[in-house]
């Protein structure tokens, strides 16, 4: 069983507008501000959070209880200029869970938590997968810097297509980086995908807790880059290796 949230600002259209017309450099910084905050607030509980449009955020959730969520409610109250609103799920997949976390924020009116998991919920060893491309930064003396984001866009759209069609979640992390959580059960196809992309290496990791998963997946993506080794994917499992 896997456990995913989403994070709402509530009503963050309504507060933009109220800034009047020269406004967007004071929504971005807000927004960074917010964003610094919460991400090391989930890191220190071992989730993996990431922004999807500002006003909502995901999060892959380990095993944390709902007092460690309503303290970050709390924190993020003193800097977030609109009320905030976490719904957690679960599932079989990981979106099977986010779906089901959509539809349980609705219910919350303003702001508050919503912990949609059972006392018997046993958590499932996760995958994730970091990603990036060989050598990208020199395709820049190829064509211009937008020309290449251009391209780690179209490969974005595939790739979240396929996670998402495997019931994980892609996000894409800046540069040439791309982080993936998939199922266990998953796991050989999507090697078989990502072998198929050209240039393309991934280091991955497997745990139940989202943050050590990624730590053991980014391990993996060093290992590849500082051994030069010739495989695409190399996999770290908790206790091996470690």
């Amino acid at each position: 069983m896997y456990r995913v949230g989403v994070v709402e600002l509530v009503g963050y259209r309504f507060w933009t507008e109220t800034l009047g017309s020269d406004r967007e450099w004071i929504i971005q910084t807000t927004q960074a501000k917010l964003y610094n905050l919460l991400h090391k607030e989930f890191s220190n509980i071992g989730s993996f959070l990431h922004s999807l449009r500002y006003d909502y955020m995901v999060f892959v959730d380990g095993n944390s209880k709902p007092k460690k969520y309503i303290n970050i409610l709390n924190k993020a109250s003193k800097t977030a200029p609109v009320p905030l609103r976490i719904a957690i799920s679960h599932g079989k997949t990981l979106i099977e869970a986010q779906n089901r976390a959509t539809k349980n924020l609705q219910s919350i009116e303003v702001q508050g938590l919503i912990f949609d998991v059972p006392n018997n919920c046993n958590i499932s060893p996760i995958v994730a997968i970091h990603s990036d491309f060989n050598d990208f930064t020199s395709k820049i003396r190829e064509v211009s810097i937008y020309e290449t984001y251009l391209e780690l866009s179209k490969f974005y759209v595939k790739l979240k297509k396929f996670i998402m069609k495997n019931g994980g979640l892609a996000f894409y992390l800046g540069g040439d980086n791309f982080v993936s959580f998939i199922p266990l059960r998953k796991l050989d196809k999507t090697i078989g995908f990502l072998k198929e992309i050209p240039c393309l290496k991934s280091g991955i990791g497997i745990h139940k807790i989202p943050r050590r998963a990624l730590t053991l997946a980014t391990k993996a993506l060093d290992e590849i880059r500082e051994n030069r080794e010739n495989a695409k994917v190399k996999v770290l499992v908790f206790g091996e290796n470690t």
